[in-house]
């Protein structure tokens, strides 16, 4: 897939290889939406098709087919491309991913200036769909319940019948019983949001799973789900936020007149509902719509449900995205208001209930659908280590709390400078059948750092491995396990560097390393083989940690590319590496950094090395770098003592 930026001269584009006649515009497909204003073949103009709603909003989904190659633009007016840009299937909607924030110019959030992104069609008659999100329509929701058809945990039937006449499927899993809880989860009461969707699919399917959480849920719950709230308008592509009179959100009181809601506030009665989590996805962009956070009221109890919720979330989610942050708004802003109240209102007041909030998931965090997945089965794992407290007073949680295993692991990080110690308190967990399986994999990772700071590789690797095998471990704590495995294996001299191989590739097959983990341990395997020799090998990991790195270790990634690129005698590669540093700090460090932040000051260093070791460089140019270094307060050590050195030597 290309994308590509169009040239534009007094006002008029340049490109136009496409006529109005060779391309058509299409949204009549379940979850399609488009308003087309014009169209000339090289650009079109859109709009969402709001229909009954009484907002603006920015929900849209169409298809457009390309009689012949050539590029397009496709405009809107205001704020209406996600932050990775829009997201593209090239087969019809069955799979999806983001075209790129690169191919988008955006507009400044929430004014009417034109928004716009660039592709690139290139074959006759090409197909290819364009959505604000990825999409998830009445036929995923059929994919994923024909994959569990066999899962004797699952069953299937119709909550009601939607004012369009569709069946409004309702899904149990686990059977009611005696101290065994009923949990209502729902999904797309704005039909728009359609991310929420794939975060849902991920809890079911953990609650389905033979895994222990899992298994452990299905002891301790019983759960009932309606994937799609607002029926209609998800296959009708409907944007369904702000719909008119109100919308599903604002429908939950004694007179619902949707008949979905009427059969949910039933439904919670006869099946004596205790917990209750609604998943939505919040505005397109900007501040906190781009993280997970929960909404709903701040009932004293259930606030510390949502707390202890997030803290196990912490553990449980892929470490990409963030835990969900509590925005739970006071009790006084409901005060009076019965009727036409969102979900979290209505089932936070509920008699006995223990939670009821909302999950919003931000549209574009996920870079895939199977990351959102993830999310959901780290909610569902989370809500299972979780002890929901009632109204009570003197409830403690003791040793199952999110806070015990905190503070059991900050114990243990005291101490790894006093190795005896360390490990005299590990083995108390070690050896205490009765200790929670969570602080076992915690006393190993300990237990492996303070081997490898002693140089003990071969038991440092033996204690990260007995961390990971913990059956009850975190998510957080296996990755970080294999994390420190790959750590141990790339310091040790004698290791097999068919081992640290083994252990990269299933750390990049995990969905729950963060990117800038990969790049941590892509650098640890770049020095070792550069250590031994092996520069080829070297190269390839240094280059695929600076495509996943954080934005500050990027410079000096591609200064340390140079460094091998010039061991293998590739100096004209080197020096366009340099290069690439000198173009990406240089509007960053002049004519003065803005920060205080020690990555900012290790920047300055690497600006200064890129810039003197180019020849193109004019002794100007060089002492101004140095100066850049000098003026700056926060760096790290040695840096001010190098610079001042060169300035010294360099009259």
């Amino acid at each position: 897939m290309k994308t590509f930026t169009l040239a534009i001269l007094g006002g008029l584009c340049v490109i136009a290889s496409l006529r109005a006649e060779d391309l058509s515009i299409r949204a009549d497909y379940p979850g399609g939406n488009i308003h087309v204003e014009s169209n000339d073949g090289a650009t079109v103009h859109l709009a969402p098709d709001l229909r009954d709603n009484k907002k603006d909003w920015f929900y849209w989904n169409f298809e457009a087919t390309a009689a012949k190659p050539g590029p397009v633009r496709f405009v809107f007016t205001g704020a209406r491309v996600g932050s990775r840009g829009p997201a593209v299937s090239l087969d019809g909607g069955q799979t999806w991913k983001w075209l790129g924030k690169e191919a988008v110019n955006y507009s400044v959030p929430r004014e009417k200036s034109e928004e716009s992104f660039d592709f690139d069609f290139t074959k006759a008659g090409q197909k290819v769909r364009f959505a604000m999100g990825f999409p998830y329509v009445q036929s995923n929701l059929e994919g994923f319940l024909k994959e569990n058809a066999k899962n004797p945990n699952l069953t299937t039937s119709a909550l009601t019948t939607s004012n369009g006449g569709r069946p409004v499927e309702l899904l149990q899993i686990g059977k009611p019983g005696e101290g065994v809880t009923s949990v209502l989860v729902g999904a797309r009461s704005h039909a728009c949001e359609a991310l929420a969707s794939y975060v849902l699919e991920g809890f079911l399917d953990e609650a389905l799973s033979d895994s222990p959480s899992g298994i452990a849920f299905r002891k301790k719950y019983v759960l009932y789900a309606v994937p799609f709230i607002d029926k209609d308008g998800v296959e009708q592509g409907d944007q369904g936020k702000n719909r008119g009179p109100h919308d599903h959100n604002r429908d939950y009181g004694p007179n619902p007149i949707y008949p979905e809601i009427a059969a949910i506030q039933n439904l919670a009665v006869e099946k004596k509902v205790r917990v209750a989590i609604d998943f939505h996805c919040p505005y397109l962009r900007g501040d906190i719509h781009e993280a997970y956070h929960w909404l709903g009221l701040k009932v004293p109890h259930e606030e510390d449900n949502v707390g202890e919720l997030s803290a196990w979330l912490e553990e449980e989610r892929p470490l990409a995205a963030n835990t969900a942050i509590p925005f739970l708004a006071k009790l006084a802003v409901a005060e009076g208001k019965t009727e036409n109240i969102p979900f979290s209102w209505y089932f936070s007041r509920q008699p006995e209930n223990l939670l009821g909030v909302t999950l919003e998931s931000p549209y574009a965090q996920a870079e895939t659908v199977d990351e959102a997945r993830d999310y959901g089965r780290g909610l569902l794992r989370a809500l299972v280590r979780t002890e929901l407290v009632g109204p009570e007073p003197g409830i403690a949680r003791g040793k199952g709390s999110r806070a015990a295993l905190a503070k059991y692991a900050g114990d243990l990080a005291k101490l790894h400078g006093d190795p005896t110690r360390a490990k005299e308190v590990a083995a108390e967990s070690l050896e205490d059948p009765a200790a929670p399986s969570v602080f076992k994999a915690q006393a190993n990772l300990s237990l492996s750092t303070v081997a490898l700071r002693q140089k003990q590789y071969e038991e440092a690797v033996g204690y990260a491995r007995a961390a990971a095998a913990e059956p009850d471990a975190t998510a957080k704590q296996k990755i970080l396990a294999l994390i420190q495995e790959a750590t141990v294996l790339a310091t040790s001299p004698e290791s097999n560097p068919e081992e640290l191989e083994a252990v990269v590739r299933k750390i990049e097959a995990s969905s729950f390393a963060a990117p800038s983990n990969r790049a941590d341990v892509y650098e640890q395997a770049s020095n070792l083989y550069a250590a031994r020799d092996q520069l080829p090998k070297a190269l390839e990991y240094i280059q695929k940690c600076g495509k996943t790195c954080l934005d500050w270790k990027k410079s000096g990634t591609l200064l340390r590319e140079a460094e091998i690129l010039d061991a293998l005698n590739k100096a004209p590669e080197a020096l366009e590496r340099r290069k690439d540093v000198v173009a990406l700090l240089k509007p960053q460090m002049l004519p003065a950094p803005k920060g205080k932040s020690i990555f900012l000051g290790t920047m300055t260093g690497n600006y200064f090395d890129a810039v003197v070791s180019l020849p193109t460089s004019t002794k100007e140019e060089k002492v101004e770098a140095a100066q850049v270094v000098l003026n700056f307060p926060t760096l790290p050590g040695g840096l001010r003592e190098r610079v001042q050195e060169w300035l010294a030597n360099n009259p």
